[in-house]
């Protein structure tokens, strides 16, 4: 029994390591790219949403790496749902109202929901391959890589087109407040502490699985998944009490596009990993259908309401149930 305490322990302060390191890698970042002048539409889509990412990247690869290939995948797909339904949900409750100003994130959900398809796709070998197997291979890395340079291509040349626009909308959010080796003080901290927080987890979870008797898939769609989502619900969520909905959202769907794009195509690349039939029949197809359902509320009326929001937190709820009732 302590022992099961002790590595639970653990679990914990490596998830505080790994989110700590990620706000400080954020906020570095960040400020940075205020300093630089770079628009702040762009700083959610890719700086803040990279940043909150990375402890996804990190669970993920040290995960496969020691052969918990059920945790790694389990982390993506939990960690996209708990974004969208988790996330967006206390976001929408925190601000009552969520307004989409910026049309390019309109131009951002589709991405997401290919993404999420393509993880579907990708993770059967019967699609490509004809075989009656589930995994990720390096060619499938290959694919995601591509497919996530296009997207960062696409982001950067819609920003480029509406760089006028996006000033004059955020022109508030360009104010830095740190010096300049501050900042890089704070992302190399960051980072070392990411990959300290990563390696203890993929340790200690391991042995929590073999301990308690818990499935890797289990730990991976609960436990890692809302622990490495924390960043998201972080950065969100003061988005969102500031009145600045637009960063917000673009975190939410700029992570979860790179989730599968940056981290799977990434980790597959390094370690080509096994895929649980149950977690990509189940779990990836509930991520789908949660965000489709966001796309539906998102574009709407170009606003997300409480009630919407509500929604979306019930069904994060729902979802936990339906993982703890399974096991």
């Amino acid at each position: 029994m302590l022992e099961i305490f002790f590595v639970l322990l653990m679990v914990v302060i490596s998830l505080f390591v790994l989110v700590k390191g990620a706000d400080y890698l954020v906020d570095g970042a960040s400020d940075f790219a205020r300093f630089m002048r770079i628009s702040p539409v762009i700083v959610g889509l890719t700086i803040v949403a990279f940043g909150t990412s990375l402890p996804e990247f990190i669970v993920s690869l040290f995960s496969a790496l020691s052969g918990q290939s059920d945790i790694s995948i389990g982390n993506i797909i939990g960690s996209n749902i708990a974004n969208i339904t988790l996330i967006i949900g206390v976001c929408v409750i925190i601000a009552k109202k969520i307004k989409i100003k910026s049309k390019t994130l309109i131009y951002e959900f589709p991405f997401m929901i290919f993404s999420s398809f393509l993880l579907l796709i990708l993770a059967n070998d019967f699609f490509i391959f004809g075989k009656d197997t589930f995994s990720l291979s390096r060619f499938d890395g290959i694919i995601f890589t591509i497919v996530f340079l296009a997207f960062m291509y696409y982001v950067f040349k819609t920003i480029k087109d509406d760089k006028k626009t996006i000033k004059k909308e955020f022109k508030e959010e360009y104010k830095h407040k740190n010096p300049l080796w501050k900042n890089i003080s704070y992302m190399v901290g960051g980072i070392i502490a990411l990959v300290a927080g990563g390696k203890l987890f993929a340790t200690y979870a391991g042995q929590l699985s073999a301990l308690a008797g818990l499935s890797q898939s289990f730990i991976g769609l609960t436990i890692a998944a809302l622990g490495t989502s924390l960043p998201e619900l972080a950065a969100s969520g003061v988005a969102a009490w500031k009145g600045h909905g637009d960063i917000a959202i673009g975190n939410v769907v700029g992570s979860n596009i790179f989730n599968v794009l940056f981290v799977l195509g990434a980790t597959t690349l390094i370690r080509p990993m096994k895929v649980s039939a149950s977690v990509l029949s189940v779990d990836a197809v509930i991520m789908i259908l949660v965000s489709m359902v966001f796309l539906v509320f998102a574009t709407k009326n170009k606003a997300i309401n409480r009630k919407e929001g509500v929604a979306l937190l019930s069904t994060y709820v729902l979802y936990i149930a339906f993982v703890i009732w399974r096991l």
